[in-house]
């Protein structure tokens, strides 16, 4: 009788210990990678699509885990954002980066969950977290968008930081063992998104046409136009090369197919007072960009001079930003 009362209260014991042990030993870790863009265009109509992933490592004492179910929820971000679009901010300019995190590869489904209310959690259970050798790990990818067509966006290196639990990530999951001991955790992690907006400029011109003339007893004028689109905050120059035949921004002439020349010139004003050359002649235009295309008309004059053969005449011009 007393054998049997001492061994019974030792088993008991034992089983008390054991079951404990492996309530609690039964864990997961989350981690997850950056969400780097890289060098993004703002002013192109493209947007740039990465993608993460979002690691989940489990293990269990004695190899008793059986399963793992939850969500992981995901917030706005430190640089704040909605549906539309989350943000990504710069410490060294006023603008902030579109960009929007996704469930899924078609980027249809905006990433969020329970505490913020602008997208859906990810399901753990959609990814066959199944633990049964007392370990087990899942990749669980999300996905990232820059949106194109940002011209307002200032060159700078641009960040959001999700750290903030719960507020920008919660992940709420229970496990439960073979012996179907549940216990409800929680957890968090941590990554961040990435953008570099370096300055750009794009340019694009319309043909100068004098038309069709006679004799060259007077001045020919005509006029064209540059159209200049480039980054927020950058200062630019707009340069015109000599073309094909000219020696200095005084100096251009177009020529016939038979090599006979007009000489004419181009000008920065309608007064034709102030010659358009290359910044490296000092008679380059300058700007500043907005983010919005902005025009710049080509004053063009052909001079009194003596009448060359009848033909078609023409020069290239070559418009280069500096920036």
């Amino acid at each position: 009788m007393i054998a049997r009362l001492i061994c019974s209260t030792i088993c008991a014991v034992a089983a008390i210990v054991f079951a404990s042990t492996a309530a609690h030993a039964q864990t997961c870790s989350f981690s997850a990678t950056d969400i780097n863009f890289g060098t993004v265009d703002t002013l192109g109509s493209n947007a740039t699509d990465v993608s993460g992933t979002i690691t989940v490592n489990c293990s269990a004492l004695l190899g008793l885990l059986s399963s793992i179910s939850g969500n992981i929820n995901i917030g706005e971000g430190s640089g704040g954002g909605d549906s539309g679009a989350r943000q990504m901010t710069s410490s060294s300019t006023s603008t902030s980066l579109n960009y929007q995190l996704y469930k899924d590869a078609a980027r249809t489904v905006v990433l969020g969950g329970d505490n913020w209310v602008n997208g859906e959690s990810i399901d753990l259970s959609s990814f066959s977290v199944l633990i049964i050798g007392g370990s087990g790990t899942a990749n669980v990818p999300f996905y990232g968008r820059v949106f194109g067509a940002q011209e307002g966006v200032a060159p700078g290196n641009y960040l959001s930081s999700f750290f903030r639990d719960p507020i920008d990530v919660r992940v709420a999951y229970r496990t439960c063992n073979l012996l179907l001991i549940c216990t409800n955790r929680t957890a968090t992690l941590t990554f961040d998104v990435l953008a570099q907006v370096e300055k750009n400029c794009l340019v694009s011109a319309t043909d100068l046409d004098f038309g069709t003339v006679g004799v060259l007893s007077s001045p020919i004028d005509a006029a064209s136009q540059i159209s200049v689109t480039c980054t927020a905050q950058t200062d630019y120059h707009i340069g015109l090369d000599n073309g094909l035949y000219g020696m200095g921004p005084l100096d251009r002439y177009m020529r016939s197919a038979a090599s006979d020349a007009i000489r004419y010139g181009l000008y920065q004003d309608a007064s034709r007072s102030i010659a358009w050359g290359s910044l490296a002649d000092g008679a380059a235009l300058s700007g500043a960009g907005s983010g919005n295309t902005q025009t710049y008309p080509v004053y063009g004059r052909v001079p009194s001079q003596d009448t060359p053969p009848s033909g078609t005449y023409a020069d290239t011009i070559v418009v280069t930003i500096t920036y």
